[in-house]
């Protein structure tokens, strides 16, 4: 009677291994069957049964998938699948773990009777908790702060702002020409500055905007960069708009000038903004320029052009003292800062060959085909101005041969065409934006989250592996970031380490994947995926 009390005790107890609060969790596991290295996944576990698939690990690239399951078939706790099938005897089970010793039913038995036996030993990976943010990629925050007016330099200039209007441009233009007969007069250089509201992270790129109005109209309030900068600043980055000299008279020196001036301004506050870079939270050596019409043009600029690039008259003005040089103007600042990225929309350049190859600055252009102001190719701007153009202003290159340029180089661009539209358009009027602000907006942010983010290179012949190849690592390098963790789909990853490249591929597996997941120092998080094939 005691012996048969302590026979259903033991059959209780063992039920009870799997049965109760402490079957395998759900996860990869490293173990052995006998001497066979094996790496099993738990898909499903619940108080009756534990199910899932392993892959052996014999040092190939691709594997069969093998079904199991470990449950209870009446008093006997059984492991179950092709190539093992055993009662597990001795067995301790945890949340983590699990071991024992199989009574192995399909193999053959030995002296007549004895069962085969194989020990069994398995341990669950440690999970590593990531949890990415969309920073840069989406609008994460919900407002922004604006600090408006902030004083950046001064000097001399006809002014430094003009309210858009309805009326065509030559009339907005022969309004401001008894002004522009006045000689220059010293003038402070203001910009506002937008931040994304409960933001407490401190190195941030920044983005900095230049407003458009053919260097004689406009301000850093026009409606395309407020929405800009609105829109930058509620993913993340903290985005300056300028204001900067604008008006000349109705010569060709004057108004190669007032580009030039544009220019200098345009580096003044940049070198305003590095040198407040600690208070401001920002990166100044990860530096973006954007804007629209002239400010595509001052952006290209002022990223590109040297001091022995700028237009021959203005070398020579500098010469002969008249004036100086790029970074010489507004301020005495002196500080460093890196441009990464232009957002040129709908500019133009005078000169192609400011982009030279060593200057390593993607750009995205945003142009309609049929703008009769600034030329989507090549033109002098303002066309439809009965050949005055020709007279007073030179012909420019816009986004069409500057992608094909930066093409040649090699350098990252993109070039995003809006076909049949014309100049500005975003807007319905001066001051209304209409639905293609927002495929302006959403280009241009996600052209600087690919410049902000980490990026991963992998040798595509990598990505084809023979069903007979040996295992092997994959080679990868990240770049503006480092590697936080490998996820594959299709396949098991061979060790426990989250960065270790090694992967054994399921030989009939539908879809395989293999995805890097990466951050860097500004918060920005990437995840690239591959796609692996197999061949025969």
């Amino acid at each position: 009677m005691r012996f048969f009390l302590l026979l259903q005790l033991l059959i209780w107890l063992i039920a009870q291994t799997v049965a109760g609060n402490t079957s395998p969790e759900k996860g990869v596991y490293d173990g052995k069957i006998d001497n066979d290295h094996i790496i099993l996944v738990v898909e499903e576990t619940n108080s009756e049964i534990v199910k899932g698939y392993y892959v052996l690990n014999r040092n190939r690239a691709v594997e069969e998938k093998h079904s199991f399951s470990l449950g209870n078939s009446g008093s006997r706790l059984i492991f179950q699948s092709d190539l093992y099938l055993g009662i597990m005897k001795s067995p301790k089970i945890s949340s983590d773990d699990f071991s024992g010793t199989l009574l192995l039913l399909n193999k053959k038995k030995r002296f007549f009777f004895w069962r085969q036996k194989a020990n069994i030993n398995f341990v669950r990976r440690p999970e590593l908790s990531v949890k990415p943010n969309e920073r840069y990629k989406e609008e994460i925050f919900s407002g922004v702060e604006i600090k408006s007016d902030l004083i950046y330099g001064r000097a001399k200039g006809y002014w430094t702002r003009s309210p858009y209007s309805d009326d065509p441009y030559i009339t907005t233009l022969s309004k401001g020409l008894v002004k522009a007969f006045n000689d220059p007069e010293m003038l402070d250089l203001k910009l506002d500055i937008y931040y994304p509201k409960t933001d407490i992270f401190k190195n941030r790129p920044l983005v900095m905007l230049i407003h458009g109005g053919a260097f004689y109209i406009g301000s850093k309030e026009s409606a395309a960069e407020q929405a800009l900068a609105t829109s930058f600043a509620k993913r993340g980055y903290v985005v300056a708009s300028i204001d900067y000299r604008l008006g000349f008279k109705l010569t060709p020196s004057d108004i190669e000038l007032s580009a030039y001036r544009a220019v200098q301004d345009a580096h003044a506050a940049l070198r305003y903004l590095s040198h407040n870079a600690k208070g401001l939270g920002i990166d100044p050596n990860q530096v973006y320029v954007g804007g629209t019409s002239a400010g595509g043009v001052a952006s290209l600029n002022v990223a590109f052009m040297d001091n022995d690039e700028r237009p021959e008259r203005i070398q020579q003005g500098t010469k002969e003292g008249r004036l100086t040089k790029i970074e010489e103007s507004g301020n005495k600042y002196n500080e460093k800062f890196t441009i990464k990225a232009v957002a040129n929309l709908w500019g133009a350049v005078a000169d192609l060959n400011i982009i030279d190859k060593d200057e390593k600055i993607s750009v995205i252009s945003i142009h309609g085909t049929a703008d009769d102001i600034v030329p989507y190719e090549t033109d002098y701007p303002f066309r439809n101005s009965l050949m005055v153009n020709r007279l007073i202003m030179d012909k420019m290159y816009g986004s069409k041969l500057i992608h094909d340029r930066l093409k040649i180089l090699g350098h990252r661009n993109k070039l995003v065409t809006l076909d049949g539209l014309g100049h500005e358009p975003e807007l319905d009027n001066y001051k209304t934006l209409n639905q293609w602000m927002d495929t302006i907006t959403s280009n241009g942010a996600r052209f600087m989250y690919e410049v902000t983010a980490p990026d991963v290179v992998l040798p595509p012949a990598q990505l084809t592996i023979s069903e007979n190849a040996v295992l092997k690592p994959f080679y990868f390098e990240v770049n503006n970031g480092s590697l936080v963790q490998i996820l594959v789909t299709g396949g098991v990853k061979v060790k426990a380490d989250p960065t270790d490249p090694s992967v054994i591929w399921i030989k009939n597996a539908e879809n395989r994947n293999i995805s890097f997941l990466t951050t860097n120092k500004f918060e920005a998080w990437n995840e690239k995926k591959f796609r692996v094939t197999i061949s025969r």
